[in-house]
């Protein structure tokens, strides 16, 4: 019986390692892949002078050639925001945290849509019109500078 099911393991070892596939079309290029990491450098309120620059990180999931979603976060603003794209054009929805005059936290609604420019191969530019969906926030333009892994 020992015997028996030693050759059954062998047999089937064997029978496996004959018909198994190996997939040579895997790719590590990051053009290849769906889902891709990101890190930005933004520049809220670049229109004036009293802007100020922050990084974010988040992921982008290809759907197909034209379109994308994903997320983002900016830590230092504690803004969180779901993007949608389709080729050159960029929305976003987030909630951001903001101090009111009393000292008080509120969260905001926010929405975005502007236009991505691809600068390098992993690296684009993206201008942005923010909407604030609060009376004590006002409307901004943001620049930011982004690079895809």
């Amino acid at each position: 019986m020992k015997n028996f099911i030693q050759s059954s393991i062998i047999v089937s070892l064997i029978f496996s390692a004959l018909f198994s596939q190996v997939d040579s079309s895997a790719s590590n290029k990051s053009s290849d892949r769906s889902v891709s990491p990101m890190i930005q450098i933004r520049y809220d309120n670049f229109a004036n002078e009293n802007f100020t620059p922050s990084s974010a990180i988040g992921m982008i999931l290809k759907i197909d050639e034209d379109r994308y979603t994903g997320f983002d976060v900016n830590t230092s603003t504690n803004e969180t925001r779901i993007l949608m794209g389709w080729k050159w054009s960029m929305l976003g929805i987030s909630v951001k945290e903001v101090t009111l005059p009393d000292d008080s936290i509120e969260n905001v609604n926010m929405y975005s849509f502007g236009v991505k420019y691809g600068i390098l191969d992993n690296m684009n530019a993206i201008i942005e019109y923010v909407l604030s969906g609060d009376t004590n926030t006002d409307d901004f333009l943001r620049l930011t500078v982004g690079v895809q892994f």
